[in-house]
């Protein structure tokens, strides 16, 4: 018998109490065990009222007037991302777009003097990030370095190597849940004069992305979106600029825009605010390294965790054990599709594409919120140790 919403919810949470009796309380019950918040978190009943109530506004009021009645709103909204980046309220500059894809490119169509001809990024960048960059003209310039990056190896880069128009980075990859030391890059890119772009897509409202230690005159643009960990409105995401850049850019906002889903995205933002970014970002590292610790020991030998068990972050990556008995030949795609419709369980397959300068294999995600509880857990380890059942 499939489990109701009120039995899923019935077990206590990994995150602590106070932080994720808050999360579950503002949002609608769950239907399934869901572990793929880095892919659409569950939005709460505060962002779904926020954005029909806009949407029924422009229907009563007219379109402008309603988006021109939301201004304020949307300005609150730029300085909690602001907030989230270490800076001044009102410093730089914050636009609304339709996505993390959406705002790379608008980057780099904006980019003043015309689309880059280089960017230098790590082995592992998003696969799709490279691609839209090969697609806009604009040349790759691979740093080597190890799977964490290492901000010497772009000191180094940057001082001998072809000097890039700017240097990508993103935070938290899609394929495995490494915090990567972002800011520690964008100071080495500060101190060599090259702007840095950082995608902040899983990250943002995940893990810690201030980035208060930057020069102000430094160079540095972060884009994100709504979706994933903050759980705001699809189709909805940001680019936020300091330094000279900021204001070479241009406006990156379209006048043929989603506005229904900015203020979402801003009521997002101000139940992040609220609930105290810090105590989310501790909640879901607790949820990450009990998740990890929990799946390593219930599937030893069949399943590994590629993850550092005490990686800050909630993402945590499976991939079947060399030794187990029949991991080599399971279609991970197929095993994902399996997991939701017999288990009710909804996790992500990560194919080699997400990052193919360092994927040698596919992969499955699991990527749990405040609201992850022990039970979730242990019904996916009971489905995949079937898929995987361990040496014989």
């Amino acid at each position: 018998m499939d489990p109701t919403p009120r039995q899923l919810d019935a077990s206590p949470a990994l995150a602590p109490a106070p932080v994720a009796a808050a999360w579950r309380r503002t949002r609608p019950p769950r239907r399934l065990v869901h572990l793929d918040s880095a892919a659409a978190g569950r939005s709460s009943w505060a962002v779904l009222d926020a954005t029909a109530a806009h949407a029924r506004r422009e229907a009563e009021e007219g379109a402008y007037v309603a988006a021109a009645t939301a201004a304020p709103v949307l300005e609150r909204a730029r300085d909690d991302v602001r907030a989230l980046l270490g800076w001044p309220a009102g410093e730089g500059s914050v636009a609304f777009v339709h996505g993390a894809g959406d705002a790379l490119a608008q980057v780099l169509l904006a980019w003043p003097g015309g689309v880059s001809a280089t960017a230098a990024h790590a082995p592992g960048e998003y696969g799709p990030n490279v691609a839209l960059l090969r697609h806009l003209g604009v040349r790759p310039l691979p740093v080597p370095g190890p799977h964490r990056l290492d901000p010497e190896a772009f000191t180094r880069a940057l001082a001998t190597g072809p000097r890039p128009d700017l240097v990508h980075v993103t935070w938290v990859g899609s394929h495995v849940g490494t915090v990567q030391p972002a800011a520690q890059v964008a100071a080495v890119c500060a101190a060599a004069g090259v702007p840095v772009v950082v995608d902040a897509a899983q990250a943002f409202g995940h893990v810690d992305t201030a980035l208060d230690s930057l020069p102000a005159a430094a160079d540095v643009v972060v884009y994100g979106t709504s979706r994933k960990w903050l759980a705001g409105p699809r189709g909805v995401g940001f680019v936020a600029a300091r330094g000279p850049l900021a204001a070479r850019l241009g406006p990156l906002e379209r006048a043929e825009a989603h506005v229904a889903g900015w203020v979402g995205f801003a009521a997002a933002l101000a139940e992040h605010r609220d609930l105290g970014p810090a105590a989310v970002r501790a909640g879901l590292a607790a949820v990450g390294a009990a998740v990890r610790h929990r799946l390593a020991d219930a599937l030893r030998g069949s399943w590994d965790v590629l993850e550092d068990p005490a990686e800050p972050s909630a993402t945590v990556t499976l991939r079947p054990s060399d030794g187990g008995a029949r991991g080599g030949g399971v279609d991970l795609a197929a095993l994902r599709a399996r997991l939701l419709a017999r288990d009710g369980v909804l996790t992500t397959f990560l194919g080699t594409e997400r990052a193919p300068g360092e994927m040698r294999a596919p992969a499955l995600r699991v990527s749990g919120h405040l609201d992850t509880t022990a039970a979730d857990v242990d019904h996916l380890a009971a489905a995949l140790r079937r898929e995987v059942p361990g040496p014989l």
